[in-house]
């Protein structure tokens, strides 16, 4: 009897440790998206590790660095209506580790003239206890 309750209190702990940190990292994209639907990108960008290894590949271009990426995002939204609406939609988060997690999705911004959409893939990271994106590939 003993070795069986201790079997399932060990299961339990297993689900719940490995249950936390996509919830975590789920947050971080839910958070991402109502600053930016609030039109605050300084906000947006407390999601990645600010960090100049951070990487954002996008396109053709690689940027490395939390502040590059930042002023790219500003440059190239620089209003609310290029910002428009965003939504992200989680495919799969798949965890590599305690401390290391691949999540891939949807993006999709609803704008007044259009709405373009595309597909991202992340690794988030604990970094000091906090999940970071550490690796942004982001595409249309």
């Amino acid at each position: 009897m003993f070795k069986k309750g201790l079997t399932v209190l060990l299961m339990l702990l297993a689900f719940s440790a490995s249950a936390v940190p996509s919830d975590d990292i789920a947050h971080i994209l839910s958070e991402q998206e109502a600053a930016w639907n609030r039109g605050d990108l300084d906000g947006y960008m407390q999601g990645y590790w600010n960090n100049e290894k951070m990487r954002f590949v996008s396109g053709k271009k690689f940027r490395y660095g939390w502040v590059e990426t930042l002023a790219a995002y500003k440059k190239n939204y620089p209003d609310k209506a290029t910002l428009g609406h965003l939504k992200f939609t989680i495919k799969d988060t798949k965890m590599l580790s305690n401390y290391a997690a691949i999540v891939v999705g949807r993006w999709e911004l609803t704008r007044a003239k259009d709405k373009p959409n595309g597909v991202f893939t992340l690794l988030v990271e604990k970094i000091d206890d906090r999940w970071v994106i550490t690796h942004d590939h982001t595409s249309d």
